[in-house]
């Protein structure tokens, strides 16, 4: 035996530093880790379980040899041997929560395990009154049990376990993990080559600085997950600009700006006035539209109420047989620009501007509980929705309204449409994403 076995002072210190080291981890996780799902949760019970542990075994080397501290030393041992089993099936929660934030699986295993250890845990509680895992002598001094072996058959079934564990999550973990989650079996496994000559003392140590690689690993991934979800945001917002700019172009085709001033140059030598309040018009409507670019937030809906009446209004100089019939029931609620306009403009060019004798488009807003409800319909010429035969131009508009309501207000369009009867779109805007 190495005299390490009876350096009381040593091991005590050694453990003492190491319970100090994972209350520090805890802290820091505590403070640094309060909203990350459930690997921390586990996490957190895991290290709270390896103090309450190197504490219990630093009641043993604290008071061994000392008979009348005996209830400290049944209490050192309990906390020493029972927390190790719920250490054990703790890192395996722990492993499996981790794995499903990158694939859902079963936590069947994991139960399982939990059973195996409790199985373990009710021995240790039965040792403390017949010693057949462990006892003290009439000196104080710590005895393995008649039925110590039980110990070292759980010891190298949970070290299996959690090999084989970690092997079968072995393609779902990048290779950084998938080393990392193996050190917290590896390493205590390795330390018992300290066995002839140390032990515990160095099984502690180990287990301390694999959760200390675990934690690191887990603040790595929560830094790349962080940077990704950065890029991805980034990219959205530039999907988003380019959706902007998208429509706010598609709406200053060549044609539309040509057909508006001819109109107005036709009112110039017929009516002056109108032609002036038509240039006023057509102004408000340039500027509106030009302004949607630069926003990338969502705008009270009175303001794309406004931008879209601009928009009729330039429209029935030209199509005087096109009505226009509101039942606004709401405007409290913010919406994302230039997403009824667009509606409107397709009601106005493929189903009512060329249907013989006009038509009317029907513009509502509701509510109810949860959501506010945004229709746009015409009874023209409508379309076969299955087929879509729309040109591309249409399409793309529709698209980029439909991607812009669901990554800015989280909401959803659909659009209906029957042959010669008339379309109909509708926007869902949930209300908890849309209050002003």
């Amino acid at each position: 035996m190495s005299e390490f076995y009876y350096m009381r002072e040593l091991n005590v210190g050694l453990l003492i530093f190491a319970c100090l080291v994972d209350i520090t981890l805890l802290i820091g996780t505590i403070i640094n880790y309060k909203k990350t799902g459930s690997f921390i949760k586990y996490f957190l019970f895991l290290l709270i379980n390896v103090i309450v542990m190197i504490t219990g075994e630093c009641f043993v080397w604290a008071f061994t040899g000392d008979i009348t501290k005996i209830l400290w030393l049944k209490l050192g041992a309990f906390l020493s041997f029972g927390c190790g089993s719920i250490v054990n099936t703790l890192f395996i929660y722990c492993l499996v929560s981790f794995v499903r934030e990158k694939e859902k699986v079963s936590w069947r295993y994991a139960n399982i395990f939990a059973l195996f250890n409790l199985t373990f845990l009710i021995m240790v509680v039965i040792s403390l009154f017949n010693g057949m895992l462990f006892f003290f002598d009439e000196d104080g001094w710590y005895c393995d049990g008649w039925a110590y072996g039980i110990v070292n058959i759980f010891d190298f079934i949970t070290l299996i376990v959690e090999l084989l564990l970690v092997y079968k999550y072995k393609k779902i973990l990048s290779k950084k993990a998938f080393y990392t989650m193996l050190s917290f079996s590896v390493l205590p496994f390795m330390s018992m080559l300290t066995i002839p000559y140390w032990t515990p003392t160095p099984t502690y140590l180990s287990t301390t600085l694999s959760l200390i690689l675990i934690l690191i690993l887990f603040h790595g991934e929560i830094a790349k997950a962080l940077a990704d979800k950065e890029i991805q945001l980034a990219k959205k917002e530039r999907q988003l600009a380019d959706s902007r700019i998208s429509i706010a172009l598609s709406q200053l085709r060549p044609h539309f700006l040509y057909n508006v001033l001819n109109s107005i140059y036709y009112l110039c030598g017929k009516d002056t006035q109108k032609a002036q309040e038509a240039i006023s018009t057509f102004s408000d409507y340039l500027r509106d539209n030009m302004s949607s670019i630069e926003k990338s937030k969502m705008i009270p809906f009175d303001d794309e109420l406004n931008h879209t009446k601009t928009y009729l209004a330039l429209e029935q100089i030209r199509f005087k047989n096109i009505s226009i019939s509101y039942d606004i029931q709401t405007t409290s609620f913010m919406c994302p620009p230039l997403s009824l306009q667009p509606l409107v403009e397709n009601a106005v060019k493929h189903g009512l501007s060329k249907k013989r004798g006009g038509g009317t488009i029907f513009i509502t807003t509701k509510e109810n509980e949860d959501c506010v409800i945004i229709e746009v319909s015409d009874n023209g010429l409508g379309f076969d929705v299955d087929s879509y035969n729309l040109d591309k131009e249409v399409h793309i508009g529709i698209n980029n309204v439909r991607e812009r309501i669901k990554s800015m207000a989280n909401g959803s369009f659909v659009i209906s449409s029957i042959i010669n009867e008339g379309t109909k779109a509708i926007i869902t805007l949930p209300k908890k994403d849309i209050n002003k």
